[in-house]
């Protein structure tokens, strides 16, 4: 049975992490841009130069939250089952036992795979939370840990 201590995410997954953030951003700034536009009387320049501003700011606060957020995103495979600890604000730990796991999933977005990355979904028998995601895993590894999960999972007797 395989089993490993703590790793981090993948770097590249970082980068898909700030660019999908950048992308939300975006549409959030038009909102305020447009209110101090109609309030302030501010001419079309200064109104691209507040929106600027507010994008910039967002973004700074964006980059700076989302280093903490990466360092603080970790998983192992114990004995027990998955574990994946997480949270910059409100720290939250999961346990997913092996003996739990109903089926599992790999997923990817686009930009996802343009970095070769994929999603672990973890599909969990009476559990309050039904299933688990485990972003950013290289898809060879995400493959892997899919396969050692359900490796485990059949030659146990479950329920």
């Amino acid at each position: 049975m395989l089993s490993f201590d703590f790793r981090h995410l993948e770097k590249q997954y970082l980068s898909v992490y700030r660019i999908s953030w950048s992308l939300v951003l975006l549409p959030i700034c038009i909102g305020p841009t447009v209110l101090m536009t109609g309030l302030m009387d501010l001419s079309w320049p200064m109104a691209a130069l507040a929106y600027l501003t507010l994008w910039l700011l967002l973004f700074v606060l964006m980059l700076w939250y989302s280093s903490y957020w990466f360092k603080a995103y970790q998983y192992s495979l114990l004995d027990a089952g998955l574990r994946i600890h997480k949270g910059v604000f409100w720290q939250q730990q999961q346990m997913v036992p092996r003996n739990r796991v109903q089926h599992i999933d790999i997923t990817t977005g686009p930009l996802e795979r343009r970095f070769g990355l994929s999603k672990l979904v973890v599909h969990t028998a009476g559990s309050r939370n039904a299933s688990v995601t485990l972003p950013g895993l290289l898809q060879q590894n995400a493959a892997d840990l899919r396969q050692e999960l359900i490796n485990t999972n059949q030659t146990e007797d479950t329920v």
